[in-house]
């Protein structure tokens, strides 16, 4: 990413309300993966509105919460008042070596300086920590099934080529190559439903970085078209979905 894209454009109780949550089979495959249970740290990195902290908070861990948009630490300390968050970014973060066990992200890595965060990472995790990398990704061909969701995604894929994130973004298509540090990642993918009304879908892309970072003619035109769109669609859409986690340990 050549810029910082800032959450603090997004509407907080937005993104909160309307992102999908993480498969908890996946918070659980990660936490058994890892040895995380009572007694461990855990840095939730970019963490928005705590939907990864909540996660892990209900295994007993030390969850710190690290987020620099300031609608968006609000809305987590509201919710999970136990949770320390604090303001950093992943390329600088004020731990001492070989500090947490774990570090996980949920749908942020591609905002990162790839190489300056893995490089900050494995030098706050200890030997033998994780690094857990969450995407919340739509099931695509299973959803353009849904009768109205094909041109719901066939405008969103007609303005993905002007966003820089977009680009971002698919380069995690596929697990990174090995990290120096880092034993190979680790890819295991868990199948969700995201439930939510179609009256609200318009409202839930506008709280994606690819879309609002789009120019304001074209974001404007898409988030109308999508609102249009979801008229004709079920009043409430139980979309496929799929938690993907990327995870690699700290040698």
């Amino acid at each position: 990413m050549s810029e910082r894209f800032s959450f603090e454009v997004v509407d907080a109780l937005d993104y909160d309300e309307l992102r999908p949550e993480y498969a908890p089979e996946a918070v659980a495959w990660v936490a058994e993966r890892c040895g995380i249970g009572p007694g461990s740290r855990v840095i939730d990195l970019a963490a928005g509105t705590g939907r990864l902290s909540g996660r892990f908070l209900r295994l007993g861990v030390d969850v710190i919460a690290v987020e620099p948009a300031a609608n968006m630490r609000a809305v987590l300390e509201e919710r999970f008042p136990t949770v320390r968050a604090i303001v950093a970014t992943a390329e600088s973060m004020p731990f001492d070596d070989g500090a947490v066990d774990a570090v996980v992200v949920g749908n942020a890595f591609h905002h990162f300086g790839r190489d300056a965060a893995m490089t900050e990472i494995h030098r706050i995790l200890r030997p033998g920590g994780a690094l857990a990398v969450f995407w919340a990704w739509p099931a695509e061909e299973a959803q353009r099934k849904i009768p109205g969701m094909r041109a719901i995604h066939e405008a969103i894929d007609g303005t993905h080529a002007e966003a820089e994130i977009m680009a971002a973004h698919r380069s995690w298509s596929e697990p990174p190559a090995t990290v120096d540090g880092f034993d190979p990642f680790e890819r295991r993918e868990f199948p969700a439903t995201h439930v939510l009304p179609a009256a609200r879908l318009a409202d839930l892309y506008a709280t994606f970085s690819d879309v609002v970072s789009l120019p304001a003619p074209t974001r404007a035109w898409l988030l109308d078209r999508i609102g249009q769109l979801s008229r004709g669609l079920p009043e409430t859409l139980q979309l496929p979905q799929r938690t993907v986690v990327d995870l690699c340990v700290r040698r």
